[in-house]
């Protein structure tokens, strides 16, 4: 399916690509914009190349996160070799350099520094003329339902719920695994780390590409949630088990060393 302009943007600037590409479309532009067009259990870089050849223009947000992003010089290297005009929507005062400067050296700027939603209007204008649209008609824009799509507060929110409960994940199992004398359940709390290691590349955006994966990622956690749950009330199932068979060793004798003897029997078998 064709679209008129493709967005390219260092997922760091994923906040301003996404109000781009809103107010774009409030203005009959249809856009491409990762991870929203990039069909489930499809290649990434085939649907990149395929979304750029199949627009007529591409919107570069462009920032010293794009200059350091090999995805990004990827995409305009793409748009390039296709002929595809390019508008670079500078958000920031970084210049574009090697391979950057090279293909944005003669294409169209639009600097936006330092408030580029004070520039939408010009960047809508030049998109509707690259794009051969009617450009009499009033540009018209608002942010005022805007949701991003991307890393919205929801997802963050979520991220963090995990992070809160990853320390409580760590004791309890550990705490469970000293008690019941399982090496399974020390090592089940130590390998939590790697869902957490995830969760801090997720809400810092660290990794970009990490955010494609999210519904996938969120699974992964859920899963893990339920399974904390799980073995908690497990953990205490073994805890009273064990000492309500000690509390009838008890009774059952007064000799301490006849008690040892079989609680120490017990522990071996249980």
């Amino acid at each position: 399916m064709s679209h008129d302009v493709f967005i390219s943007y260092s997922t760091r600037n994923s906040d301003i690509a996404e109000k781009v590409c809103y107010v774009l479309e409030q203005n009959g532009l249809k856009c491409w914009i990762a991870p929203r067009n990039i069909a489930s259990g499809k290649n990434y870089s085939q649907e990149i190349l395929d979304g750029i050849t199949s627009t007529k223009i591409v919107v570069l947000v462009f920032s010293k996160y794009s200059q350091a992003s090999d995805f990004v010089k990827n995409e305009i290297d793409i748009a390039f070799s296709n002929e595809k005009p390019i508008i670079s929507f500078k958000i920031d005062e970084t210049m574009p350099e090697g391979d950057m400067g090279f293909y944005l050296k003669n294409k169209q700027w639009l600097d936006a520094s330092p408030e580029p939603e004070k520039h939408f209007k010009k960047l809508i204008e030049d998109a509707l003329k690259l794009c051969d649209e009617e450009i009499d008609k009033p540009v018209t824009y608002t942010l005022k339902d805007f949701v991003p799509e991307d890393m919205s507060s929801l997802k963050k929110d979520r991220t963090s719920l995990i992070l809160l409960f990853t320390p409580l994940y760590w004791v309890s199992f550990i705490y469970m695994g000293l008690i019941a004398d399982r090496n399974l359940w020390k090592i089940a709390g130590i390998i939590y780390l790697i869902p957490s290691i995830f969760c801090i590349i997720f809400y810092f955006q660290i990794w970009g590409l990490l955010f494609i994966f999210y519904p996938v990622f969120v699974t992964f956690l859920y899963i893990f949630i339920i399974f904390w749950i799980l073995a908690i009330i497990h953990g205490f199932l073994i805890r009273n088990e064990f000492l309500t068979r000690k509390s009838v060793l008890r009774v059952m004798s007064s000799d301490d060393k006849m008690f040892n003897e079989l609680l120490d029997e017990y522990s071996q078998i249980r």
